[in-house]
């Protein structure tokens, strides 16, 4: 085996000087924790660059710490970001928002992304709200308001957003029209809506992992190339996707080759589904050749 690794680093070695992309970017991943469960996303920094600066400030300046899921449309959309119950419906707060950004539509809106929202008619309004696609919207949310911004993708913790779009829903006038809750009938009887009822998100996190780490051990080895042999080319599967552009490329098998042996110390422990064995070799002969409501994704 490790003769055989050395064999690819040597290939590796041989093939990066025909990288057409750098390899210097490298793909954000956070964690979403809520009280439903966590889920992981590979944010795409080198596709929609200013789209995930953007989501970066907030997460650096805890905006969504304690912040809930606002809107969730049964095989549509899942939202959150703008808003915080202080302590319930009635009284909520909304996310202090930084200046919009320019629109970066590029990616498809399919099942598993997270998105920008922004008002309707204007591309370039989007600021702290974003939204999870629970189905393929490309039909409809790739094509209106110059396209919604994918910026990201979920690599663990679909089956959460899945549980989130399953909950009953209430609402609770405009903006909270479809408001996700954990115990319907409390919520009718109390005639509202407290954070123990809500979807809450907790924190929203940066992961540490090694750049080329595409099976979260925090390490980077052979096992990373499997990830990455058995995604290549794909771009609806983030894992290896280490440079963040949208598609698993040459230039993230060299992003591996240039953090082969790296580790981190942190204890962060993240589920990614194990490949099955493969051979490694396999991989040679293709690796060669209006208002807040407004700021929503439109149903």
């Amino acid at each position: 085996m490790r003769r055989l690794l050395r064999l690819i680093l040597l290939v590796c070695g041989l093939t990066s000087g025909f990288l057409s992309n750098g390899t210097g970017a490298h793909a954000t991943i956070v964690r979403f924790d809520t009280n439903l469960g966590s889920i992981l996303v590979r944010l795409y920094d080198t596709a929609t660059p200013i789209t995930t600066n953007n989501f970066l400030a907030y997460v650096n300046a805890n905006s969504w710490d304690n912040s809930f899921i606002h809107r969730s449309v049964s095989g549509f959309v899942v939202q959150g970001g703008g808003y915080k119950l202080d302590p319930d419906i009635f009284n909520t707060v909304d996310i202090t928002s930084f200046a919009p950004i320019q629109n970066e539509f590029g990616i498809s809106n399919l099942r598993g992304t997270i998105a920008m929202a922004k008002l309707g008619g204007d591309p370039n309004s989007a600021t702290n709200e974003w939204f999870f696609n629970l189905a393929n919207n490309s039909a409809n949310l790739d094509n209106q308001n110059g396209g919604f911004t994918v910026f990201g993708r979920i690599t663990s913790g679909l089956s959460v957003i899945d549980d989130i779009a399953a909950l009953d829903i209430v609402s609770a006038g405009e903006p909270f029209t479809n408001v996700p809750v954990l115990d319907f009938d409390k919520v009718i009887a109390q005639n509202n809506i407290l954070d123990e009822d809500a979807v809450i998100v907790s924190d929203v996190s940066v992961l540490s992992f090694p750049d080329a780490d595409y099976d979260f051990n925090h390490k980077v080895a052979g096992q990373d190339f499997i990830f990455w042999q058995r995604t290549f080319g794909s771009t609806t599967v983030a894992v290896a996707d280490g440079n963040g552009n949208g598609v698993v490329d040459v230039a993230d098998l060299s992003l591996w080759q240039a953090g082969y042996g790296a580790s981190s110390a942190t204890s962060t422990t993240a589920a990614v589904p194990e490949p099955a064995t493969l051979a490694l070799a396999g991989g040679f002969a293709w690796l060669l050749v209006a208002r807040r409501f407004r700021r929503r994704a439109t149903d």
